[in-house]
């Protein structure tokens, strides 16, 4: 069992460094240059697509967040009630409810609206100048939701990753 705890401890801890870590590299700085950046920002949505940034990152949130259940089962006794009526469980509950509502927003709020950012740039590439105007008043608003959910998901997984590492030292 050793070993397991090792291999799971590596897979979550890795896990929560490159969902946390990419979530607030996009909230606080891809979206907001891209944002700045208008049209000329597609060719860099074009090419995150490309390298499967968004297949990528909800697989390791995935690995992340099982890892981090088998831990849970582990160290609980296999879920039971006195570990999570101590501090240190309800600590571990809250963070892994918070990061359960991150992805969650993720699948609902952000990733239909990178996908709807990705049709708009395309179709602002191919529209006349005349017909533009209603494709960047759209695109603002669907990059508005994108960089609320963004910034929720990103302070989340924050929460998340704080609860995890004092949970043990809260009781």
């Amino acid at each position: 069992m050793h070993f397991e705890l090792l291999i799971l401890r590596i897979l979550h801890v890795v896990g929560v460094v490159l969902w946390a870590g990419t979530a607030m590299f996009v909230s606080f700085f891809l979206l907001p240059a891209m944002g700045m950046a208008g049209p000329a920002g597609a060719p860099v949505m074009g090419a995150l697509v490309k390298r499967r940034l968004f297949v990528i990152v909800p697989t390791v949130a995935v690995i992340t967040m099982l890892a981090g259940l088998r831990l849970l089962w582990l160290i609980s006794d296999g879920y039971s009630a006195a570990f999570f009526s101590s501090r240190s469980g309800m600590t571990y509950t809250t963070g892994t409810v918070v990061s359960l509502v991150a992805f969650t927003i993720f699948l609902t709020v952000s990733r239909p609206a990178l996908g709807k950012m990705g049709q708009l740039q395309l179709q602002m590439a191919q529209a006349p100048e005349s017909g533009r105007a209603s494709l960047i008043a759209q695109m603002n608003a669907v990059r508005g939701r994108a960089g609320a959910a963004s910034l929720a998901i990103a302070l989340l997984l924050t929460l998340a990753a704080i609860t995890m590492a004092i949970a043990r030292y809260v009781d």
